[in-house]
């Protein structure tokens, strides 16, 4: 009964280790959202969102929207991870003439973003 005992508890702790080191993983990441206006003349294609000084862009938010573009006068809410929980990002926008701004934005004072023509 000992050895039965002692198995058994081996083979639960064999188990419940990996999936706490995984679960506790998970949890690190926190999603982000900000809402972005278009008030501008052109259509935006894609939204791409950085850590401050990183040279690294992560995904094309706007793949995540229905018809993959942000119209004029449309507002949208975009959402990605954060592993770092930072306030600030730079956020490059590319218009529908490959044009590209970037912007510094800084979630934890709002989420609101406008995009003009200004």
């Amino acid at each position: 009964m000992g050895k039965s005992f002692l198995r058994n508890k081996v083979l639960f702790s064999a188990i419940a280790l990996p999936m706490f080191v995984l679960t506790s993983q998970v949890a690190i990441a926190e999603e982000c959202r900000v809402q972005l206006h278009n008030n501008s003349s052109f259509k935006i294609r894609e939204v791409r969102m950085s850590h401050v000084g990183k040279d690294s862009w992560g995904k094309n938010l706007v793949d995540d929207i229905d018809d993959k573009t942000v119209w004029q006068g449309q507002s949208v809410n975009l959402e990605f991870e954060d592993n770092e929980n930072q306030c600030e990002y730079d956020m490059k926008i590319v218009d529908e003439h490959h044009k590209k701004e970037q912007h510094r934005i800084n979630i934890c004072n709002g989420s609101d973003f406008e995009i003009t023509d200004d």
